[in-house]
């Protein structure tokens, strides 16, 4: 549009020089339309895209703000003012009317020598397109800030929600929570059963755990099996309450699509201002709560919660380190197996081996006890799990081409070993790479790590069984017993904990647990194994009472695969 045409567009409204408002709203309700503003007059001229309408002079602001919504028109006169003070060659907004409409407005600017003179445009109505966009720009803030699964605020919109508090707690001085929660199971449900039902467990106990807790909490889900709660400002006895609630909860069974699961919880606690101002520093002393109630309950077997304390960081850092040194032991092989010969009750006869293993570190020969719990809780045990199905089927290969031909040799496997996503298809891996038959191993499990997770060990005992290969339950009667694991799975022998071995002279109660165990087995068709034998009255009492296999240091003690060559027995 010419300068000249505009001139004799405007001469066209001059006899409208004052029109009533609601002249106006019938202009802005046309579906597309043009407008003119001339700087200097101060005047705006609008026609509907057919006939010239009207014209409005010193109204203008009040008749713009009587149909735009709150703050449209201070935004308009703002891109405006903002578009000529940068001498932009023009602008373009999408505007909100109070009817719930939106308009896009699209202005030129008209100069004369580089003087702003008047600003043309057009104005369209786009409510339909913009309807469009808020549903995208929706479901994209769904997919930015809400789980997909359980329907829960995610990661993001914690994080944004705990700055939001953290800002707002400086001012008014307030406290508040986080607590972090971690599933234990849950990997194993979606190894064992699928992600169909692995979600649907997800939305179950996300269910429920909001039944738990106040309305006014947020309670997101941070990702695959953890949970993380932001409390209001409650006193710390509130939140310890919670947190045995949320615990007693997973005490019990969960019905998902038909099949009875178990899962258990442990929960970390940072509150604030005494454990952190900063997001990420409550997060991280929250995980460090949750670090150390795990490894606190894993040693009294059951689920625990915790409050951040500076001590726990200590701790910590002494885990990290002895992490670093184990990651660093697997890649240098310095971890090796010795063998601990089962023998008869004829007292002579080896009759298998069971693998025991070491590490050569750098404090020197470290048993289990002082380093696989770590291992377990970092996921480095996968790793260590490889090495030592590795070198125990190399040294089965040993063995039977130097020493005996007909022995079977039991590895332990701890409870992340158990139940790692694919152990079966590793141990196959390697009987395959060593060409050793499934009946050259023998598996031993503790009865708490059946006991954690008994549909798994029902699914995990029968695929073994059905290879070949034997099971034990190792320190059997040492205060996790359950008779039902005897009915439910095919074991092939109990092994009597030595803490019963040790005292069996004396014929006090530990004598009679073990009669107990051995006519049960016997019963039962299953084989005993006694370990710590270390004493030949102790070998005596127990042959005595029916016994089947002893190991301890009165036969043996563990040894190098290379010495069992010299092994006479």
């Amino acid at each position: 549009m010419s300068e000249s045409s505009i001139d004799l567009w405007i001469n066209k409204f001059k006899a409208f020089s004052q029109i009533p408002p609601e002249q106006l709203e019938k202009i802005a309700k046309s579906e597309r339309g043009f407008w003119l503003y001339d700087i200097k007059e101060k005047m705006l001229y609008l026609s509907d895209g057919s006939e010239y309408l009207a014209a409005a002079n010193s109204n203008l602001a009040f008749l713009l703000q009587k149909i735009m919504a709150e703050n449209e028109f201070d935004y308009l006169l703002k891109v405006a003012g903002e578009s000529i003070q940068s001498r932009q060659n023009g602008f373009s907004l999408r505007v909100k009317l109070k009817d719930n409409r939106w308009i896009f407005i699209c202005a030129t600017i008209l100069c004369e020598k580089e003087k702003p003179l008047k600003i043309a445009g057009t104005f369209e109505d786009v409510t339909p397109h913009v309807a469009c966009d808020l549903r995208l720009s929706r479901y994209v803030e769904l997919i930015a800030y809400y789980d997909d699964v359980t329907g829960l605020p995610n990661r993001n919109y914690l994080r944004e929600i705990l700055n939001e508090r953290l800002k707002g707690s400086k001012n008014s001085g307030g406290i508040f929570w986080l607590m972090f929660i971690e599933v234990s199971n849950f990997s194993y449900i979606n190894e064992l059963f699928g992600h169909t039902v692995g979600d649907e467990f997800l939305k179950s106990i996300a269910l429920e755990i909001k039944k738990l807790l106040p309305r006014d909490w947020t309670f997101s889900r941070f990702g695959g099996d953890e949970f993380v709660i932001l409390t209001t400002s409650v006193h710390k006895g509130s939140v310890a309450r919670i947190a045995e609630n949320l615990i007693e909860r997973f005490s019990r069974p969960w019905n998902v699509m038909g099949k009875r699961l178990y899962a258990n919880i442990n929960i970390g606690i940072s509150g604030y201002p005494q454990d952190g101002e900063l997001e990420d520093v409550l997060l991280k002393n929250a995980e460090i709560a949750l670090t150390t109630a795990k490894k606190r309950g894993s040693d009294i077997g059951k689920s625990l919660y915790e409050f951040y304390s500076k001590s726990m960081s200590e701790e910590i850092l002494k885990r990290v380190e002895i992490e670093s040194e184990i990651s660093r032991g697997i890649q240098k092989k310095q971890f090796f197996l010795v063998y601990q010969p089962k023998i008869s009750s004829d007292g002579s006869t080896v009759v298998g081996f069971e693998a025991l293993l070491r590490w050569n570190s750098q404090k020197g020969i470290l048993t289990p006890d002082k380093f696989i719990q770590i291992a377990e809780e970092s996921g480095l045990v996968y790793d260590l799990n490889r090495l030592v199905l590795d070198i125990v089927c190399k040294d089965i290969k040993f063995i039977k081409e130097n020493a005996f031909k007909n022995v079977s040799v039991a590895i332990n496997l701890s409870g992340k070993e158990f139940a790692m996503y694919n152990m079966i298809g590793v141990l196959n891996e390697h009987l395959k790479k060593h060409n050793i038959a499934p009946e050259d191993i023998e598996i031993e499990v503790t009865e708490r790590v059946i006991l954690n997770n008994l549909e798994l060990s029902r699914q995990v005992f029968d695929s073994l069984n059905k290879k070949g290969i034997k099971i034990s339950i190792d320190d059997f009667g040492t205060g996790y017993s359950s008779l039902e694991l005897l009915l439910q799975l095919p074991i092939y022998a109990l092994k009597i904990d030595k803490k019963f071995v040790d005292k069996i002279e004396l014929f006090s109660n530990e004598y009679i647990i073990v009669k107990s165990i051995i006519n049960m087995a016997k019963e039962m068709r299953l084989k005993t194994i006694a370990e710590g034998v270390e004493r030949k009255e102790q070998y005596e009492i127990l042959k005595a009472l029916g016994c089947d296999q002893f190991q301890g240091y009165y036969f043996s003690k563990p040894m190098r695969v290379e010495e069992i060559k010299s092994v006479k027995m």
